[in-house]
């Protein structure tokens, strides 16, 4: 992400007496940065969500950004991390916010103001207990051709506690991961007729700082060296040939991710999922 541009703003002095409050609170405190801020919302959820926008201004309370996502509501609890670089050595420290205003703008978008709520212990406390209740959700990614063999995968995996999301062609993955961020990519290694192939995909994750973390799994046609090596060339994690059994892929997920179902924070048990290559 390019480095935040600063619009200089002239700020007279706040006048004294009666604080001001709303549009002319911020036209004291704010500043009009462009600058890049990640906003996750529906924790927990099968509506939770991530993207990238560019925010218009910041204040001390919060940021105001334009989107094309609809589905922000007033009071809605977000994470919200600004400035967020895609840099992996930056500190991107999420913060609790609300929707405090969200409103359709001339060019069929919208505009949205957060408020932070980290000076707010109460509501903050809350919020981070909700969270909570959800923070051994994994978000598995499946794409697979044959739908009978999707719909198995999906069941077998969610009753390890795993939420699943199946789609046929790698292309459908490409859109998601656009502004989702799964736990686990799933995806054949060819391509079938004009889509991309897994490979293809793969190599769009590993080379995306936001997601070169996601441990890839592919499924290759033969068991030939040559397509292990060049699945694992991409960044693939795991490589398992067809035709396979779902109890494998299973297995392979288990290895790159916990189950959910067998998560407690006072379980002993050894994972070695935190000891695997993912990138």
């Amino acid at each position: 992400m390019s480095v935040a541009q600063l619009k200089i703003v002239d700020k007279p002095q706040m006048p004294e007496g009666k604080q001001p409050e709303g549009r002319e609170r911020r036209k004291w405190g704010r500043a009009m940065v462009s600058v890049g801020a990640r906003i996750c919302g529906g924790v927990g959820t099968l509506e939770s969500f991530e993207e990238i926008v560019t925010c218009l201004d910041i204040s001390r309370e919060g940021i105001r950004f334009p989107t094309t996502r609809a589905g922000y509501i007033i009071d809605q609890h977000l994470d919200v991390t600004c400035p967020f670089w895609d840099n992996p050595t930056a500190i991107n420290t999420p913060r609790a916010a609300k929707v405090i205003r969200c409103a359709v703008i001339p060019s069929q978008g919208y505009e949205v103001a957060v408020q932070f709520l980290s000076n707010k212990p109460e509501e903050s406390f809350v919020l981070r207990q909700a969270a909570a209740a959800f923070a051994s959700q994994v978000r598995v990614l499946v794409v697979e051709s044959d739908a009978r063999l999707g719909h198995a995968l999906q069941e077998l995996l969610e009753k390890d506690g795993y939420q699943v999301v199946t789609v046929e062609k790698p292309r459908q993955a490409l859109e998601i991961i656009q502004t989702e961020t799964p736990h686990v990519i799933i995806a054949a290694a060819e391509a079938e007729g004009t889509d991309i192939c897994g490979n293809e995909l793969c190599a769009v994750v590993k080379g995306t700082v936001r997601l070169h973390h996601i441990p890839v799994i592919l499924i290759t046609a033969s068991a030939k060296p040559a397509d292990y090596a060049a699945s694992h060339q991409v960044g693939a994690v795991v490589c398992l040939a067809k035709p396979y059994k779902i109890e494998s892929v299973r297995q392979a997920v288990r290895l790159v991710a916990t189950p959910p179902s067998q998560c407690s924070g006072y379980s002993s048990g050894f994972n070695i999922a935190s000891f695997v290559r993912t990138s």
